[in-house]
């Protein structure tokens, strides 16, 4: 099994509606690993939705032994900003005119900030060098660091340190996990449609297996469950 870990670097604005206030739309302090997938050209979606009902699970099971987790914010900076646009009509009628156009804020991230996600595939994977994310398709460029035939546990640890080295918690997605391989202890992000992710999870150590992966130079090490895969199929621990 071949283990990426991908640091996302934005070179644009970052704006996504994960949470509408009245009128403020505010973008959510993670990238939705579906989205990741989409953005990486690994599942496509038709450019014609009449219905706009999307078709996750048929798109993301043509993805193949490869999976994607959710990107976790590093660091950054927001900004809040303010827009008007007037709305789109098709009628060529004359009405009358209120003089308002629709407007109101956005909330998004600045180029700089900084996201990592993890990319497990059963074979060798090429990841682009950039990303087109987002509502406004902010360029974001990739740092990739990979690391091959990562190894393989029976527990993951339960505390912050593991042999002198801290423990990274990465992002997760609680749908594609299997049941018997959930967290028993986790945060959750309840904003993160279409789909919950939980971020610093804790396992229990007797069930499950894991990747435990520490990257060169690092004092880091992170583990990631092998009970996962998009919607809790194909999951990586039967590669």
């Amino acid at each position: 099994m071949e283990l990426y870990r991908a640091d996302l670097t934005l070179q644009d604005y970052l704006f996504f509606a994960t949470t509408e206030r009245g009128k403020v739309a505010e973008t959510g302090s993670f990238i939705h690993n579906y989205a990741l997938t989409y953005a990486l050209g690994w599942a496509l979606s038709p450019w014609h939705n009449e219905i706009q009902q999307p078709h996750y699970r048929e798109e993301l099971r043509a993805v193949g032994r490869r999976y994607v987790t959710p990107a976790k914010l590093l660091g950054g900076s927001s900004l809040v900003s303010q827009y008007n646009t007037l709305s789109e009509s098709y009628s060529l009628g004359k009405g009358r005119s209120i003089g308002y156009p629709d407007w109101g804020f956005i909330k998004c991230f600045r180029p700089g900030s900084r996201f990592r996600c993890y990319v497990l595939s059963a074979d060798p994977v090429t990841l682009p060098r950039y990303l087109r994310l987002g509502k406004f398709m902010a360029k974001t460029r990739l740092t990739v660091m990979h690391l091959a035939n990562p190894e393989r546990k029976a527990s993951a640890p339960t505390g912050p340190r593991e042999k002198g080295n801290t423990v990274d918690r990465p992002l997760l997605n609680w749908d594609d996990l299997a049941p018997t391989g959930r967290p028993v202890v986790y945060d959750i992000l309840t904003s993160a449609l279409p789909t919950r992710l939980v971020d610093n999870p804790i396992f229990d150590t007797t069930d499950g297996s894991y990747l435990a992966a520490t990257f060169a130079g690092e004092a880091q090490v992170v583990y990631l469950p092998l009970q996962m895969g998009y919607l809790g199929e194909n999951l990586c621990a039967s590669w």
